[in-house]
């Protein structure tokens, strides 16, 4: 048994592929709508976990063409957004259904159980959500269920590493005034940090990007503050808290 997972963000990969091992199924994960494709064209996995927006070839016309190619198995679209046109879009472009970021881990082995009924797996309960004030209470959680202590660790860096190259994109096209990037940045932050448990950073990041569907980076400016501000006291925090781990 076997399945693809595709998501742009590194941490976001690490994370679902934490909460996948349990399940005892081969899990690939990829960068990109065109590496997906050529995986498949390879050796077509049972079932593919689908990032919706990424740079490039994004999940809907990777989908579209995993189609045309005759892929008949199961795809699940992942996504920060479930309006009417992003479900649309993943019903039109051939996804069998959706799950919403940040993933719960129990949901997600619940839809693949789900979606693959010759499995024999037990969905665990969903981990509850964490309170926005302790941004490592799911990564802890993760770590105690696993009956891992490395975990923590592994989990923080993995997301310092990421959230940091994030910022850097975000400050980049700021400097750039590149309207399209910053929004890019904005939805990349706010799933992995959504994911993370992170709430805040998250909710803020979201703000910003749906903000910019209408707005201008100039009328923007606050809520472009409000990211920038959050992240560094966050960074801080994970660090001290999680025995100093650093990417």
């Amino acid at each position: 048994m076997r399945i693809l997972l595709v998501d742009d963000d590194a941490f976001s990969r690490k994370l679902m592929g934490f909460y996948l091992k349990p399940m005892g199924i081969e899990v690939e994960l990829v960068s990109s709508g065109e590496e997906c494709l050529t995986s498949v064209a390879v050796q077509a996995p049972d079932l593919i976990l689908m990032d919706c927006q990424m740079p490039g070839m994004d999940g809907f016309e990777t989908t579209r063409r995993l189609r045309a190619e005759h892929y008949a198995g199961v795809i699940l679209a992942l996504t920060g957004n479930s309006d009417e046109d992003t479900l649309r879009n993943c019903s039109e472009s051939g996804m069998n259904g959706h799950m919403s970021k940040p993933v719960d881990a129990g949901v997600l082995r619940a839809r693949i159980a789900a979606a693959l009924p010759h499995l024999q797996v037990e969905a665990p309960p969903p981990l509850e959500a964490p309170p926005a004030e302790d941004p490592l209470a799911r990564a802890r959680k993760i770590a105690d269920a696993a009956r891992n202590p490395a975990i923590l660790g592994r989990l923080v860096g993995s997301f310092l590493k990421s959230a940091d190259e994030t910022v850097g994109m975000l400050e980049t096209a700021l400097q750039s005034q590149d309207g399209s990037a910053v929004a890019a940045a904005a939805h990349r932050l706010r799933g992995s940090s959504g994911s993370f448990g992170a709430t805040a950073l998250s909710e803020a990041a979201g703000k910003l990007e749906d903000a910019l569907q209408s707005q201008n980076l100039n009328e923007c400016a606050p809520l472009i503050a409000g990211v920038k501000e959050l992240w560094p006291p966050l960074r801080e925090h994970l660090v001290k808290n999680s025995g100093g781990t650093e990417p």
